[in-house]
């Protein structure tokens, strides 16, 4: 039976950048994907600039789009509108991910796509796992295991069955297009409104040749989507046609969970996406980074890494709570949204934003203060 010292279940973000400085520190390092790579990932793809920081190298020009966004529109439910310059990544997550999984894989981790966990069991001081790879089947034993796996979590429906709903809880939905239109193809447009997107903020942006137009609900996800398009097709003076649909639905509503013995969660199958931000992907690579320095911590101080895990993580997990309440607060209806829009509190929203990039550029990745706020 191979030994490991982390073993890592899901190859996203938050997988590959546990990977990559697990691997950097000395442990052996196995990271596994239950896909062939590149995957396509239903995501929008876009991130503020610091993600580099957080994953800890440059990102090569030809794995981000062509076309750079660096401003922004938001939109009210009375149709003002505020602008702003805003540089974000802009990328496919096939092609960012299998980049990440290479970094990790060059760091010295090992990684096998095409790779499922069939079962894991932990006995105190480590866990055996069963994996496979076509038909062939084998174990392995690691002293920490890390579940990367997303908002369709196994290993988390196996220890919490209750944290799923048999039918998904909602989700989001993007339509691709192609055709004329007002919008900048450097513009990230974001419509605040009750009517079109229910949960969030509804959205527009270009990616290399196609717009991606999209929108989240809790239900009759392809009635918003439309509606959101129909919308653009007005506003915008969209002349185009869809060229492809791609969505996710999830049935995960148990909130945070950071996971038990020397198991940790981290990214999406610990919940820690934020619909105040419309954002994930850097709490991510953030909570997978905390894993590796709570292993690192606990291998020296002798203490249950969860205890370390958990206080590293205290920051998000206050933060993620803290925008929950603001959500469910100003989603009451587009009044109280378009109130939570008001001039006033946007200008000291924006200047709040360009201070904490400001002190971005100087903190380590570990302190870095997630945006928007």
């Amino acid at each position: 039976m191979t030994e490991y010292d982390v073993v890592i279940v899901g190859g996203g973000i938050a997988g590959s950048v546990a990977a990559r400085f697990a691997a950097e520190r000395g442990f052996r390092t196995l990271l596994i994907e239950k896909l062939k790579t590149p995957r396509n990932k239903p995501c929008s793809g876009i991130q503020f600039a610091y993600l580099e920081k957080l994953v800890g190298t440059k990102i090569p020009r030809d794995k981000l789009c062509q076309n750079e966004l660096n401003s922004v529109e938001i939109v009210t439910p009375g149709g003002k509108t505020v602008n702003g310059r805003m540089r974000m990544l802009n990328f496919w997550r096939s092609t960012f991910d299998s980049w990440l999984n290479s970094v990790a894989a060059e760091a010295g981790a090992e990684f096998r796509d095409s790779t499922r966990l069939l079962d894991f069991e932990e006995d105190g001081t480590g866990f055996n796992l069963q994996l496979q790879s076509g038909n062939d089947k084998w174990q392995v034993r690691t002293r920490y295991l890390i579940a990367a796996d997303g908002l369709y979590s196994h290993m988390r429906k196996k220890l919490r069955p209750e944290d799923f709903l048999t039918k998904s809880a909602g989700g989001t939905m993007n339509y691709y297009c192609v055709g004329e239109t007002s919008m900048d193809p450097h513009t990230l447009y974001m419509v605040y409104n009750r009517d079109l997107a229910p949960l969030m903020f509804a959205w527009a942006y270009l990616k290399d040749g196609e717009w991606a137009i999209g929108t989240g609900a809790n239900e009759h996800i392809r009635d918003y989507a439309d509606r959101f398009f129909e919308y653009i097709r007005a506003r915008y003076g969209f002349a185009g046609k869809i060229v492809r649909r791609e969505g996710f639905a999830s049935p995960l509503i148990g909130g945070i969970y950071l996971g038990q013995g020397r198991l940790l969660f981290v990214g999406d199958a610990a919940g820690l996406v934020d619909l105040y931000r419309g954002l994930g992907m850097d709490n991510a690579a953030l909570s997978a980074r905390y894993a590796v320095r709570a292993i690192i911590d606990a291998e020296k101080s002798g203490r249950p890494v969860l205890e370390h895990y958990e206080r590293l993580m205290g920051g998000i997990v206050r933060q993620l709570d803290s925008n929950a309440r603001r959500q469910a607060e100003r989603y009451t209806s587009n009044d109280d949204l378009e109130r939570s829009l008001a001039p006033v509190r946007m200008l000291k929203d924006g200047l709040l934003m360009l201070l904490a990039n400001r002190i971005n550029s100087v903190l380590p990745a570990e302190r870095i203060i997630t945006l928007p706020l």
